[in-house]
């Protein structure tokens, strides 16, 4: 039941009325037909729907708990749940253990259908993925559990307000195997080799689909926006099937349902170029998702709603091209009993081959780049960390930037600081640089050094890095001793004469390790999050009973 005292903006209609007078219903029933059906589907508030992130050693447990609180596996993705009650309704009993796994990283809250475009590409763990527009980084953070902490994703945006947000969900998610970079997506750099492995473009748009979660698209929608974010949306497709490599993947998504940003956008392209092709969506991905293909005719309204009936975003006439776009995938809400979704599947002839020019200008690192760029740990550094912590090292790079050290997958270093990279037909980066790459972040924030010996392990570091069996600061406790520190109100007695200090408590409990990270003095004082705290409190709660 939709809410008929809902009112949108400064528009003081009912939200029924707004939607059912707005132009967008309009449109839908000259691409679609059936506009009643879907108005009683694109009304409702969203389920929250959210992803339990495989990656971290307690995946069991969390799941167990996120459907003791009603989630339901969604179907379609695996690790995704969707819960009993519309977005950011969780019940007061509830809230605050399940808002407390989302900003820990043990769960993603997102909406169900932007969970798909991650899952379009055939990765193997070692590859290099682009995610060009990714803020707020949901799609980056999946892609991230998907390669298994291997492997990379290269996560861009051209502002840097929305950089700093996808650094902060890559900490919260702790992705050792997600970078951050900062460069306007149409002129994005090639970061690796010949290309990446797969670009992922999930491109701006109108949000024409999104009325379940944003009402006020009833409201503001018009022809004109989509008509005007056209030519940016091919320009931003062009430039990923540029920087893909040669046999690689690029899949194009919007959460729109306008076939001017969407199936005009994919003709247009297959018009131009001759070294990709489109590539039929398999179901047998997504389990009981019910779609529509690809429009292959569609009108192109004016503001007016009065048809173009010829010019930008207009149906392509060449019989191939409409034959290709029905391999292109529509989701509307009806069918998904979510929201609506676009997303089209393309790869890179593996001919295309980019000629270097015989005479391309090799560019050797520049150690005086402007900027602090994470730069290779020192030896000295590394000894003190391995003696203190014994991070398991076999997949794994550390990096230095200002006072950071950063913990990243073993590929960031193989696959984008150490290879040589095709960058234009007349430039070639040599290996041991980050550079063409503006580089923003990467990895998890490992340690903080302090200077001397005082390297602390932090707070992000506790769910990423696998430790072995040394490390003198790395201390193996019962249970019962975990929690009776995370109980007590005051610093405890620091009855084992620990140096003084960053120390690691770590136990294990139902076969998996569980880590609370304290400072030393006199006494020993907790250093966790009270959200870290909650969950733990809750996963001991038959010990402490």
């Amino acid at each position: 039941m939709v809410d008929e005292r809902i009112v949108v903006g400064d528009d003081q209609r009912p939200w029924r009325q707004q939607a059912e007078e707005s132009l967008l219903l309009v449109a839908m029933e000259a691409w679609h037909g059936e506009s009643d059906v879907w108005l009683e589907a694109a009304l409702p508030r969203l389920d929250e729907t959210l992803r339990v992130n495989p990656l971290r050693r307690e995946y069991d447990w969390v799941r167990q708990r996120i459907e003791e609180m009603g989630g339901r596996p969604l179907g379609w993705v695996p690790n995704a749940y969707v819960m009993p009650w519309e977005r950011g309704g969780a019940p007061a009993d509830i809230k605050p253990l399940f808002n407390a796994f989302h900003e820990t990283g043990r769960t993603t809250r997102q909406e169900a259908v932007s969970m798909l475009p991650p899952m379009m590409f055939d990765l193997n763990p070692e590859e290099i993925v682009l995610d060009m527009c990714a803020s707020p980084g949901s799609k980056s953070t999946h892609l991230a559990e998907i390669l298994a902490g291997r492997g990379g994703v290269i996560a861009n945006d051209v502002s840097r307000s929305r950089t700093n947000t996808l650094v902060a969900n890559a900490q919260r998610a702790s992705c050792s195997n997600l970078m951050v970079i900062q460069h306007d997506g149409r002129h994005v750099p090639r970061g690796t080799g010949q290309g990446y492995d797969a670009v992922l473009v999930d491109a701006p748009c109108t949000g024409s689909a999104t009325t379940r979660k944003n009402p006020d698209v009833w409201r503001k929608w018009r022809p004109s926006a989509g008509l005007e974010l056209h030519t940016l949306q091919i320009s931003l497709l062009n430039r990923a099937i540029d920087v893909v490599r040669p046999g690689g993947t690029v899949v194009y998504s919007t959460c729109s349902i306008d076939p001017v940003e969407n199936e005009a956008v994919i003709a247009r392209i297959l018009e131009e170029r001759d070294d990709i092709v489109s590539i039929q969506f398999e179901p047998s991905r997504t389990p009981g998702l019910i779609y529509r293909p690809g429009m292959d005719e569609w009108t192109v309204f004016d503001d007016n709603m009065e048809g173009i009936s010829d010019g930008l975003g207009a149906p392509p006439h060449d019989p191939k091209i409409r034959e290709a776009l029905s391999k292109c995938v529509r989701l509307l809400q009806q069918d998904t009993g979510q929201g609506g979704f676009f997303f089209a599947i393309l790869q890179k002839n593996s001919d295309a081959m980019m000629e270097m020019r015989p005479d391309a200008r090799r560019i050797i690192p520049n150690p005086k780049r402007k900027g602090i760029h994470p730069s290779i740990v020192s030896e000295e550094t590394l000894d003190i960390i391995q003696t203190d912590h014994d991070p398991i090292l076999s997949d794994a790079s550390i990096w230095k930037r200002g006072k950071r050290i950063l913990w990243a997958s073993q590929a960031m270093k193989k696959r984008v600081w150490d290879m040589d990279t095709n960058s234009r037909p007349d430039r070639i980066h040599l290996g041991k640089q980050w550079s063409p790459l503006n580089i923003i972040h990467v990895g998890v924030r490992g340690w903080e050094d302090r200077g001397g010996r005082n390297i602390r392990l932090s707070s992000e570091a506790m769910h990423s890095i696998p430790l072995g069996t040394g490390g003198n600061r790395i201390h193996d406790v019962t249970p019962e001793a975990l929690i009776q520190i995370l109980k007590q109100e005051e610093p405890a007695e620091n009855e084992q004469g620990y140096d003084s200090g960053g120390h690691i408590l770590r136990c294990e409990f139902d076969g998996v390790e569980w880590r609370l990270p304290v400072w030393v003095g006199e006494r020993i004082t907790g250093m966790w999050k009270d959200t870290e705290a909650l969950i733990l409190l809750d996963r001991f709660k038959d010990v402490i009973q």
